[in-house]
Order: C-alpha cells, then structure tokens, then sequence
C-alpha cells in the first residue's frame, strides 16, 4: 500500500484539532458528546476521625438530582438545631468525650441543668445526640457530617 504524504490543508486542520483537544483537556473543558444528560453529578462528603472516644470513618454520596428533588425541610431542621452558641460548645465538648449533664455543668459548658436539658433536648430530636444510661454523646454517623458543617461555614 502506497503511502501519501498529507497536504498542508490536512495537516493544518489535524493540527487544529489537537489543539483543541489539548485546551479541552488542559482547561477541564467538556462538550455536549461527554456530558450524560441523566446524570446531573454526584456530591460526596467523607472522613476520618482519630478522636478519644475512637476513630470514625464514614462517607456518604448522593446524587445530584436526588438531593434537589428531596423535600429539604428535615434537612434544614436537623442543621437549624446546630445553630445555637451553647449547643455548639455542647458538640464541641462531646466530641472530646461523652458527658452528662451534671458533667457539662461542672465542666462550665451550660451554666445550669435545665440550659443543658432544653439544648441537648433539641439536639437529641434532631439527631446530633444520643443517650445512653444517662451519658450523652455523639452517634457515629454524625460526627464526620457534623465536622463537614463546620468545614462547609469557614470563608471558602
């Protein structure tokens, strides 16, 4: 098979074409051709936390179009527990180990037992809590979520 040497016309428009490629791939371009139109993205959130009472890991993935076509009032409930000072000291303590009440006064997280009471109470409904013979602590599931939340409100 004879070999052909290509015009400078088609060596131009190959030319061309690569350079395109490159400033597609070099700048995170896509085009119509690579995008799925079924799939919106996916957010993801995950970590892994060495603390005293021990290590969490977790991750957790949704995809896009779930996470704008879900009611977002429980969402919006469970964050708008957190977002109280006390409570935050509260989470903050109960990260570094489960406390009772009486030991979240003495520590001088709450001034008193009924300030500790009607906050852990909010947070235990929302989910960021839970009891356990009187100790309250923080479930696994939500200390890299809640660790997120705070990563989410620093000046991005």
């Amino acid at each position: 098979m004879p070999h052909s040497t290509p015009t400078t016309a088609e060596l131009a428009a190959r030319l061309t074409a690569l350079e395109e490629r490159v400033s597609e791939l070099e700048h995170g371009a896509t085009t119509e051709k690579t995008i799925d139109a079924a799939a919106a993205g996916t957010v993801h959130f995950s970590g892994e936390v060495a603390l005293p009472m021990g290590e969490v890991k977790y991750q957790w993935v949704r995809p896009v179009d779930l996470l704008i076509e879900t009611a977002w009032e429980d969402s919006f409930s469970r964050i708008s527990a957190l977002a109280h000072p006390l409570r935050a000291q509260i989470l903050r303590h109960l990260l570094r180990q489960a406390a009772s009440v009486a030991e979240l006064v003495s520590a001088e997280v709450v001034s008193s037992a009924g300030t500790a009471y009607h906050h852990i109470s909010a947070l235990e409904t929302a989910g960021w809590v839970v009891k356990q013979r009187g100790v309250y602590s923080i479930p696994p599931a939500r200390i890299v979520p809640l660790l997120c939340l705070i990563a989410c409100g620093e000046n991005h």
